[in-house]
């Protein structure tokens, strides 16, 4: 439940936007060679980085600044090397229509740099950096490392902005190998977004074609592979590997975000990811640990909001059973974060593990540790998102979702062993180092989750049985509440508020009535006459069960 989605790069809201579609609107837009590296397409016209994503070049800048029409910046040179815009994609005469086959698809040239390979000077100009967007990693060229392609059958995008899908792969199981590097191999990056490659529990569900999934399966929770928009591929420290197969993980589930902002249909995918491992194992095991916060209030139209996690000394004193070693990290928020620390104090010395001052959803920038940072028991670790809202009217939560955000610090460690726990994330004066051995506080969260288990079944049908899902506060219902805050699970306070919002998300009707009739009895207005049902503080959840209690009440005014 604590499981958190690293959702790279989502829809833009009032900032840069990374949308793939754009290249339909100019033309040859799929069809632009690289300016300086044979055999290679620049897929984002609009971009510094050929894979798109991130700051723009100067054509991007003047194509946004024109309403992204064809027509208005054709007859533009932005790169100002002498050609215009038109006359480097094949519509010298600024006559091309979307859709349409272009006057010239050969002997094009990029309209936001400028052209080394022609006799044009480009002193005083930006030229293209003349470096591969190929995957580049050293271990998989080394002796006995095997590659196995995992994608989804070509499926149907459905017409709607965010959609997750799942299916599991079952791994080699003869014997051991180290997960060491993972590639991509998209298929559709206009509404590619990001991919996620979970490890799984041995009884977890076999999911066998893609089907959609609202969060990664409570028994496939560990992250040991990804891809985000801009991101070439993943490529594990020398020393470390994530174990597969045999004794470590057999069956994994590749989790897919489509981006579809446009709401368009008809559009297919079938992307995936290369899977490099070798059975040569490494030195260690590899593992991710998370920090940062998932409560998050972003209130609209402010320039600043600042968010700060602890993962304090108690919790690394809890998780570690020794030191562990950092080799990679990486920020994440969505488009309205705007700059994310991560800071280590050991003893009297504090470090920078991320520094990212100009945060950037579509052009993420992952450190690498060499060598390895050492995590001690008894550090503490500080994770700061700030975040700008001046574009939104509404306030903003939590979630995965492209009109919500994220604050998380990830990174991989080894050896994997050495902690007990894979995160060490807040959710308002609780941390997920305080959940042990399936406990929070004396809550048995599993038991808590199970509808069926005798003391839960109990404790619901008092709730409903005495308290209305429907109709407002029942006379008898405060009693029977207060009761059922006797469960430790139900506490006053942050735990009720926390596993109340989890519950909330669970699809079957008993919990969804359960969750509401507990919340009744907010139906009595104010001095003011209004209800006292707020969101202030609460996750996207929250503000779900708010509303729909809210809408309860509103049937006692009928």
């Amino acid at each position: 439940m604590w499981a958190v989605r690293f959702a790279a790069f989502l829809t833009c809201i009032g900032v840069i936007s990374g949308y793939g579609s754009y290249r339909d609107r100019i033309p040859n837009g799929y069809n632009l060679p690289h300016p300086c590296v044979a055999g290679e397409m620049w897929q984002g016209v609009g971009h510094l980085n050929p894979a798109g994503g991130g700051e723009r070049n100067q054509f991007g800048l003047a194509f946004a600044s024109q309403g992204r029409t064809w027509a208005n910046v054709c007859n533009m040179d932005s790169d100002g090397d002498g050609m215009t815009n038109g006359q480097e994609l094949g519509d010298p005469q600024c006559i091309w229509t979307t859709g349409a086959t272009p006057a010239r698809t050969t002997e094009l040239t990029h309209p936001g740099f400028c052209d080394t390979s022609s006799s044009q000077t480009c002193a005083g100009l930006i030229t293209a950096p003349c470096t591969s967007s190929k995957f580049n990693c050293t271990g998989t060229t080394e002796t006995g490392v095997q590659k196995r392609t995992l994608k989804i059958p070509r499926t149907p995008v459905p017409g709607k902005e965010t959609t997750y899908v799942c299916m599991t792969f079952d791994l080699d199981q003869s014997q051991d190998y180290h997960l060491i590097a993972t590639e991509p191999e998209i298929d559709n990056v206009d509404i590619m977004h990001h991919i996620l490659l979970y490890g799984c529990r041995d009884y977890a569900p076999k999911i066998e074609s893609p089907e959609e999934c609202g969060m990664s399966s409570p028994a496939c929770q560990d992250v040991i592979g990804l891809w985000s928009f801009g991101m070439f591929g993943q490529c594990l420290y020398k020393e470390a590997g994530f174990r597969i197969g045999k004794t470590g993980y057999k069956r994994v589930l590749l989790e897919f975000h489509w981006n579809n902002p446009l709401k368009a249909t008809g559009k297919m995918d079938g992307s995936g990811l290369n899977l490099y491992y070798t059975p040569n194992l490494r030195t260690h095991d590899a593992g991710v640990f998370w920090t940062g916060d998932t409560n998050i209030v972003i209130p609209p139209g402010r320039s600043r909001t600042v968010l700060e996690s602890m993962c304090p000394a108690r919790c690394t004193n809890k998780i570690l059973k020794d030191t562990i070693y950092m080799i990679s990290g990486i920020n994440h928020m969505h488009y309205k974060g705007i700059a994310q620390t991560v800071e280590l104090f050991s003893g009297d010395q504090k470090r920078y593990l991320t520094n990212d001052l100009n945060y950037n959803y579509d052009d993420p920038t992952s450190v690498s540790y060499d060598p390895p940072v050492p995590i001690h028991r008894g550090d503490s670790l500080k994770t700061t998102c700030v975040y700008q809202s001046l574009s939104t009217k509404t306030t903003t939560f939590y979630g995965d979702a492209t009109s919500n955000e994220m604050c998380f610090g990830i990174f991989i460690y080894y050896p994997k062993q050495a902690s007990s726990n894979s995160n060490c994330v807040t959710y308002k004066t609780l941390n997920r180092c305080d959940i042990e051995k399936g406990a929070l506080m004396g809550c048995n969260i599993a038991e808590f989750f199970n509808n069926s288990h005798p003391v839960t079944k109990m404790v619901m049908d008092k709730v409903l049985d005495n308290c209305s899902p429907y109709y407002g506060c029942r006379e008898e219902c405060p009693a029977a509440i207060a009761e059922a805050e006797r469960h430790p699970c139900l506490a006053k306070g942050d735990v009720q508020n926390y596993l109340l919002t989890m519950r909330s998300r669970n699809p079957d009707l008993k919990t969804t009535k359960f969750v509401a009739a507990f919340g009744s009895c907010s139906c009595k207005k104010d001095d003011n006459g209004k209800y006292p049902i707020s969101t202030a503080g609460a996750t996207s959840a929250d503000a779900l069960v708010s509303t729909v209690v809210l809408a309860f009440c509103s049937v006692l005014l009928l």
